[in-house]
């Protein structure tokens, strides 16, 4: 059976679900590719997306709450503003299929990602921990990652 291998994006408060998430799936089969080990210091955010691009086979954004902004007059958490870049990058690369959203916590999106792959972790979210893998968070990961 052919490796498939995923670059796996977060925030640096997300890093430890991140590496939860590697521990529950990674297997012979599968590879994660994490953004603490795919980039280089002094490069810049494109260069290091354009190398990446060609390593791996699709895309899991891990989104968690990481600071705050008013949106229509109200104060909203938000997911991290270059993790939500490479969503935007890899999806531009990939397309709909490849690329996949992994939600821990609660926060703001703008509604044209509604429809999108999302992947349900946890509706808490703590910084610098992780939280329990799921039932559900690995039934849709699987489904995902079936259909690549």
């Amino acid at each position: 059976m052919p490796q498939l291998n995923i670059f796996l994006g977060s925030s640096s408060a997300a890093r430890a679900q991140a590496k939860a998430v590697i521990t529950e799936f990674e297997s012979a089969t599968l590879k994660f590719l994490p953004w603490w080990e795919a980039f280089t210091a002094g490069r810049t955010l494109l260069e290091e997306l354009d190398g990446i691009k060609h390593r791996v086979d699709g895309a899991l954004l891990l989104f968690a709450p990481e600071s705050t902004t008013i949106v229509r007059r109200k104060k909203q958490a938000i997911p991290n503003l270059n993790v939500l870049f490479e969503f935007g990058y890899f999806y531009g690369h990939f397309g709909h299929d490849k690329v996949a959203v992994l939600k821990f916590g609660e926060f703001y999106l703008p509604s044209d990602l509604g429809g999108y792959v999302h992947i349900f972790g946890s509706k808490g979210f703590t910084r610098s921990s992780a939280r329990r893998i799921n039932e559900r968070t690995r039934t849709e990961l699987n489904r995902w990652l079936v259909r690549l």
